[in-house]
């Protein structure tokens, strides 16, 4: 696995359909609240306001990126993009290219905003949240 030292190195490295969706996912998000900030860790850039709520990841085989969030077992879904693939608290949207994010861009925006407010009120992150109940199920 390549270390990258930014999100900028990030993108930029990647085949340059990929770099395209990615660069234009990132405008996304960062232009979806005034206090969106960013950063890399884990080798994955990662998204949020009060709280990380959303991060992306490249596809096996350069097939496309989706963008996971955190909260997403707790989000209404009305769009019908997010996706569990099995896991339990993260959902997520896929996009193969740059076109199939165009045809989906007005309901992720709508996807961001849920999960900007479910950021918004709740105080902890949702990691925050399991460690503590995990902690509480143990006593």
């Amino acid at each position: 696995m390549n270390k990258y030292i930014s999100i900028e190195d990030f993108i930029e490295s990647q085949e340059p359909e990929i770099s395209a969706l990615l660069f234009q996912l990132r405008k996304t998000i960062l232009n979806a609240h005034p206090k969106m900030s960013e950063r890399f860790m884990f080798n994955t850039a990662m998204f949020g306001v009060r709280n990380e709520f959303c991060y992306f990841v490249i596809l096996k085989k350069n097939t496309g990126v989706e963008v996971g969030f955190h909260r997403g077992f707790q989000m209404s879904n009305e769009q019908g993009l997010l996706e569990s693939k099995k896991r339990k608290f993260i959902h997520g949207v896929t996009f193969r290219d740059l076109e199939d994010f165009k045809k989906k861009e007005v309901s992720f925006k709508e996807i961001l905003q849920e999960a900007i407010i479910l950021d918004d009120i709740n105080e902890k992150s949702i990691f925050a949240e399991i460690l503590q109940a995990g902690r509480k199920n143990k006593s």
